[in-house]
């Protein structure tokens, strides 16, 4: 999860662009992948995934072998609570998992080592990650070719920006990071007025219920009272006919 606001908003815009791009991919924000079926103690969070023909249903996780492959593409955001260890750690385990393209960001500045990018994208070969190589573009700014986004990328303040060479234009950034969250709120009040909803039917249906077998259970009392007055009335018929006559013969 997010620890403050240069990293949320990051995430959040990373993945709103990558939503708008014209592949249309499974893009989550800090969803749990499980590489192992046999170890669900195994389990991973990027703070961005990115999966091709998987999908864009909403999941509660990634399990790669119901998925049938691990995300094509995973980003970290860095932060001051994240140490350089967990990072190597997260590293280590996308390419063990085979993830083909992991990315790391430093939102603020200052969080990487010196020298090193803030926007740093890696590619898997051989089982390891090595570098992808800055370029400059023409009459632009220095950017990383994302080949399993088939995107070019570059660090523009505190976010990212995602540029489609088949356009030589930027990814449209259809939401921003206070829509993103107004969509994510009304989404949250969405589900709770589901929720009540749902709640009210239920309380409904099981008063329907209630009331369907008190009159169910009146009806079989009604019909066993009606039934005992019967044999009641039968059973004095039966006495008065056995019962001698005053003017039967001795």
């Amino acid at each position: 999860m997010a620890d403050n606001m240069w990293q949320s908003r990051a995430m959040m815009n990373a993945a709103s662009d990558l939503e708008m791009t014209r592949r249309e991919p499974l893009v989550a924000l800090d969803v749990l992948m499980y590489p192992q079926e046999e170890n669900p103690r195994n389990r991973i969070a990027p703070d961005v995934l990115v999966a091709f023909g998987v999908g864009t249903d909403s999941r509660l996780a990634y399990p790669t072998w119901m998925e049938g492959k691990p995300p094509d593409w995973v980003l970290e955001v860095a932060s001051p609570a994240t140490p350089p260890s967990d990072l190597r750690h997260k590293r280590r385990t996308y390419a063990e998992m085979g993830v083909p393209e992991c990315w790391l960001f430093d939102p603020m500045g200052g969080l990487f080592p010196p020298g090193q990018p803030r926007l740093q994208g890696l590619k898997l070969v051989a089982g390891e990650y090595i570098a992808l190589e800055e370029r400059f573009l023409e009459r632009g700014p220095r950017v990383v070719r994302s080949a399993v986004l088939d995107l070019d990328l570059r660090a523009e303040g505190a976010l990212i920006r995602f540029r489609d060479p088949a356009t030589g234009k930027d990814v449209p950034r259809r939401l921003g990071v206070e829509a993103v969250l107004r969509r994510l709120e009304a989404e949250r009040k969405a589900a709770e007025r589901g929720i009540a909803e749902a709640r009210v039917k239920r309380k409904a249906a099981e008063r329907r219920f209630a009331e369907a077998r008190a009159r169910r259970e009146a009806a079989e009392r009604g019909a066993a009272e009606a039934r005992g007055v019967e044999l009641e009335a039968a059973f004095q018929r039966a006495l008065q006919s056995r019962t001698p006559s005053s003017e039967d013969p001795p």
